[in-house]
């Protein structure tokens, strides 16, 4: 649907992982990125990233090595699977050097936004609404290029041209490298040129003025489009090279860039605020134009940077024009429904971007005050948290095993592929519901620790936002797995078709959710895409089973239950301490924030882990028997 433009803002090296299902989800790439359904407005929040669980990487990488497969389903996926079903130690070491690089990106990434730049735009005020649109754009066109002329079909066209070819796909890169630069060129002097056009069609309910500076931000945020292409495809070279690292790592230069900028504005202009807001005039000019400006330069960057990793590689890029039976063409095809899919969910983007400046407009006419309004900000605030899960394990596990199911869908083996999807759908699942709970349960806490200079009012209509969006994270990480199967199919016309129903939920949605009082509009965005999301999953995964000659339905879905249920009881407990320490002091207090956060997480962490363990469920006992190793060695030594 729509929020895809989350990723690409907060510099997270992968692609969109559900562009082409659920409308309002965002992926990450300026400094952080997940998606869901419908990644449009996903790219919108890219701007703010934070940091998760540090337990996380290394059960992830560990669970990956393995891949849970018991040797009779080594067995029934065929002779091949030591190569292709069982992820090995290299992509093992894969995934926790990308789980690292997202997560330094996105604390980075969290500092940055929403961080520092609540303070110097703030959250419900005016300027962040204006800001948070222009910002948008460009991730939107990320989006594009990443999900409809990138990441399904160039790590398959790489990987075949590199197997095919007597250069190692030398010659398929140069091509790819210049078209690439010729087409995102001609696309973003056009789109810049058209940015008043452009602001107008997503933003129509905002007044004259400060649609004037949503303008200004506008020409000097869309040349990152050009930039984001070079990212995007340098990045996904490298990928099939299964060199993953600094596509994931790229993004820390550009959040380092950024907050030296932000930090500038600070000690020139000061702080923003909702409740003693600028007026436009104040922002015209300079102002906006440093702001808009310093974003830019972390994104040129972030993209060149990956020229010295592509030079190791022993690429050298020479312009070669010669496109003709290059194989571009087979590329372009498979490519264009995937494009379709998502320039199909800008409509729901567009829709839910109006949707959210609509309810500040409306609070202004009715006299309510706007620090109590959810706005685009805020959305792209909550989605900045939201999305950690999906970017450090659920993006991390999918691109290291991506190169694998494309290769057993190149041999035809669907029952290894049925093989890696059941296994990362449960490592996924694992850590997501663990995740949800926290999220869930924390969200008033987490909301005031990201945005500590924001205002009371503006925390508490951060919180449900976070908790409603959350609702749907279990969602996102199956859609994310199944369209890594779709993209590995080469079958980009099934995805497109697939993510229809829930790119018309979105429309259905975000329309309803204008209808609902100001406070409310963006709780009722965000229920729309978790809804979306749950939906989406559960019909993709129906379809794919069918496909694939089925999946291992009663570990599957036995696993989701059991994981479930103890997500709810540990989410719940940590929901009562919160309660207990006090929703004033939390939404007041940053000191008060952590407090709540450090023994709530504790709290959650620790009943979700006894409960899985105690129900037996497989992937949570194969993460704590690394530390069950290390207690007994501690007693052993403590024995003598």
């Amino acid at each position: 649907m729509s929020d895809f433009p989350y990723r690409a803002r907060h510099g997270e090296g992968y692609g969109p992982a559900t562009a082409a299902s659920v409308p309002g989800n965002k992926p990450a790439p300026e400094g952080q990125a997940p998606a869901g359904v419908g990644d449009a407005s996903a790219i919108a929040g890219a701007q703010t990233a934070g940091a998760g669980a540090s337990f996380a990487p290394s059960g992830a990488a560990e669970h990956v090595r393995t891949a849970g497969l018991t040797q009779a389903e080594a067995a029934k996926a065929g002779p091949d699977t030591e190569q292709i079903a069982v992820v090995g130690k290299d992509t093992a070491r894969s995934s926790f050097v990308m789980f690292l690089g997202t997560l330094v990106s996105r604390i980075l990434g969290f500092v940055k936004s929403p961080f520092l730049m609540g303070a110097v735009v703030g959250l419900n005020s005016s300027v962040a609404g204006s800001w948070d649109i222009a910002n948008k754009l460009p991730n939107l066109l990320y989006m594009v290029i990443a999900g409809g002329l990138v990441n399904a079909v160039l790590v398959p066209a790489i990987v075949r041209a590199t197997k095919e070819s007597k250069d190692s796909g030398q010659d398929f890169i140069n091509k790819l490298l210049t078209l690439t630069m010729v087409a995102m060129g001609a696309i973003t002097l056009l789109l810049t040129l058209l940015a008043p056009v452009i602001v107008k069609i997503f933003a129509s309910t905002l007044r004259d003025d400060w649609y004037s500076l949503t303008v200004l931000f506008a020409y000097w945020s869309l040349p990152q489009i050009f930039f984001y292409g070079l990212y995007t495809v340098f990045g996904q070279i490298l990928n099939a090279r299964e060199n993953f690292g600094p596509y994931m790592w790229a993004p820390v230069a550009n959040n380092v860039v950024a907050i030296g900028g932000l930090l500038v504005i600070l000690a020139i202009w000061g702080s923003e605020s909702a409740t003693d807001p600028s007026p436009v005039s104040a922002w015209m000019g300079v102002r906006a134009s440093t702001l808009a400006g310093v974003s830019t330069l972390g994104i040129v960057i972030q993209a060149l940077i990956l020229i010295i990793p592509l030079r190791k590689e022993g690429i050298r890029f020479r312009p070669d024009f010669q496109w003709r039976g290059s194989g571009l063409g087979r590329a372009g095809r498979a490519s264009m429904w995937v494009l379709g899919t998502v320039v199909l969910g800008l409509v729901p983007t567009i829709l839910l971007t109006t949707a959210a400046a609509g309810a500040t407009t409306r609070a202004v006419e009715m006299g309510i005050p706007v620090a109590e309004v959810a706005s685009n900000a805020a959305y792209t605030a909550a989605y900045a948290l939201y999305s950690l899960p999906t970017s450090l394990i659920t993006v991390s596990v999918t691109t290291a095993v991506f190169t694998r199911m494309a290769r057993a869908a190149a041999h035809g083996r669907h029952s290894t592929l049925a093989t890696i999807t059941s296994q990362t759908l449960r490592i996924v699942a694992t850590f997501n519901f663990l995740a949800a709970a926290g999220l869930i349960a924390l969200s008033l806490p987490l909301s005031r620790l990201m945005l500590p200079f924001v205002s009371v009012a503006e925390i508490r209509s951060l919180a449900p936002v976070l908790a409603t969006l959350t609702l749907g994270l279990i969602g996102v990480g199956a859609v994310t797995v199944f369209n890594r199967v779709y993209y590995a199919l080469e079958d980009t016309r099934g995805a497109f078709f697939i993510g229809l129903p829930w790119q018309a939920m979105g429309v259905i949605g975000f329309s309803a959710s204008m209808l609902l009082p100001p406070r409310w509009v963006v709780v009722g965005i965000a229920f729309t895409m978790a809804l979306s999301n749950i939906l989406a999953s559960i019909v993709m995964y129906l379809v794919l089973r069918k496909r694939l000659g089925g999946f291992d339905d009663v570990r599957l879905i036995s696993t989701h239950v059991r994981l479930g249920i103890a997500a709810v009881v540990a989410g719940f407990v940590g929901w009562l301490w919160v309660n207990v320490f006090g929703l004033d002091a939390v939404a007041a207090s940053v000191p008060a924030a952590l407090g709540a956060i450090v023994v709530g997480g504790v709290i959650i962490v620790a009943i979700y882990l006894i409960l899985a363990y105690l129900l037996k469920v497989d992937e949570v006992a194969h993460i704590l028997s690394p530390l069950a190793k290390i207690t007994e060695k501690i007693r052993g030594k403590i024995g003598r």
